[in-house]
């Protein structure tokens, strides 16, 4: 995948998951490097694989967190 399709895809799935306290900042953070790194292994892997691996990083170091999205989008 080309840089510029790969920025493109990121920052329009990005759109699905607000900003908002530090932790819910922290998993758009996190989403954004590990997608871009999945997406230049696999170009075909699931959002929503990604977003699970996020939130489960985003979660040992605070396992309360409860994080916002686009539940239809991510298909969870």
């Amino acid at each position: 995948m080309k840089r510029d399709e790969l920025n493109k895809k990121v920052n329009d799935e990005l759109k699905h998951i607000p900003r908002g306290s530090f932790d819910q900042n922290m998993l758009r953070e996190y989403y954004n490097g590990m997608r871009r790194h999945d997406l230049s292994l696999t170009p075909v892997v699931p959002a929503k694989d990604t977003l699970i691996r996020t939130i489960e990083a985003v979660r040992k170091d605070k396992p309360d967190f409860l994080a916002m999205y686009d539940r239809e989008f991510f298909k969870t």
